[in-house]
């Protein structure tokens, strides 16, 4: 039962984010990246975020500016059993596309070591920070790893949801970033 309702909340906000257009996706990217900036200094720090596919809500802005801040910036590269590699970004020109549709750096250098700030996707979101994902579970199983790390929910307000059929494993954001 909870397993088919997930299943019609996912397929019914992916297709409503589907249909944005290109212009909100931008005004949109420039509201997240706004409020992040306004609540984060500028001292270098290691931030982990995905590269957004298939509309999601867009992290390139804040990756362009912390790339210029000499930040050190790690994306993740999807592995087996909800496994993720975390590879150093030193260039948003540096990447190429992998399965599932994902973008990671060409060259496979991974970090080992602490993490600031996680920007993490989602599908669905509430006002409460819950936070409900593709399915897969690889951010179930990665977040616990950085629990001193702020976790960023990255979100469209259409995927803000109030009912959110949340389980146990389900990890909470420190905060929601609304474009």
């Amino acid at each position: 039962m909870l397993e088919e309702q997930k299943k019609s909340i996912r397929r019914t906000l992916i297709q409503k984010r589907n249909q944005l257009t290109e212009n909100e996706i931008l005004i949109s990217e420039s509201i997240i990246s706004e409020q992040f900036w306004k609540e984060v200094d500028e001292l270098p720090k290691v931030l982990h975020t995905y590269i957004p596919i298939n509309n999601e809500a867009s992290t390139m802005s804040i990756i362009k500016k912390a790339l210029a801040l000499n930040w050190t910036v790690v994306v993740p590269q999807t592995l087996k059993n909800r496994q993720m590699n975390h590879l150093i970004l030193h260039s948003l020109e540096d990447l190429e596309k992998e399965k599932f549709g994902t973008f990671v750096p060409k060259r496979k250098e991974l970090f080992e070591g602490e993490i600031d700030h996680i920007l993490v996707p989602g599908v669905a979101f509430s006002n409460s920070n819950g936070r409900m994902g593709y399915g897969g579970g690889y951010y179930d199983t990665f977040l616990p790893q950085y629990p001193s790390a702020k976790k960023w929910g990255i979100t469209y307000k259409l995927q803000i949801i109030d009912d959110l059929p949340l389980e146990k494993h389900d990890i909470p954001m420190d905060a929601l970033i609304i474009g």
